[in-house]
């Protein structure tokens, strides 16, 4: 009786350590081309080279492996980048006849130094109360990514016959 208890409590564990986000997603935005199959590393490295010739500073790359939904499911990567409490994921991956492009735009959930309003006031890091540079640093670091993942899907188009977007689908997808 005691070994299935014991079982219990970890398994609850587990599964509450599993689905402790680490981000809370503020945007998204997410298109299907039809008859484009690319890998995914190579989009990942068209869209870091592109960023890299944009000159955006303090930005971070690396890549990250996410279950599909459950604990056994497959597992999905994303091209991440980070620049200071926003972290953005890029996806690639094959749907049916066509490729799967993602962007998601997330901040990491507070620290506890960020739960003290007066610390966090003096730090710059209370998230109620930012500047207009803060703003604009944020929205502009947003489009840049946005805009050279579309460079870069609209160069693949473009090569491979297949119908890319139209320009007001590229600024009105997803929930931005």
């Amino acid at each position: 009786m005691l070994i299935i208890i014991f079982f219990l409590l970890l398994v609850g564990v587990i599964v509450f350590a599993y689905n402790k986000s680490r981000f809370e997603s503020k945007k998204s935005w997410q298109n299907f081309y039809d008859g484009l199959s690319i890998s995914a590393s190579d989009f990942y490295n068209k869209v870091k080279e592109g960023l890299e010739q944009r000159n955006i500073p303090n930005l971070s790359y690396a890549k990250e492996s996410f279950l599909e939904s459950h604990i056994f499911s497959s597992k999905r990567q994303y091209m991440r980048i980070i620049r200071a409490e926003y972290v953005f994921y890029v996806c690639a991956a094959p749907f049916g006849t066509g490729t799967f492009i993602s962007e998601w735009v997330c901040i990491k959930t507070e620290g506890r130094i960020n739960r003290i309003p007066i610390i966090s006031k003096l730090a710059g890091k209370d998230r109620t109360d930012k500047s207009f540079y803060q703003i604009d640093t944020e929205s502009m670091t947003r489009m840049a990514i946005h805009f050279t993942v579309l460079d870069v899907l609209n160069s693949l188009t473009t090569a491979s016959g297949v119908r890319g977007l139209a320009e007001l689908e590229m600024l009105n997808k997803g929930n931005n």
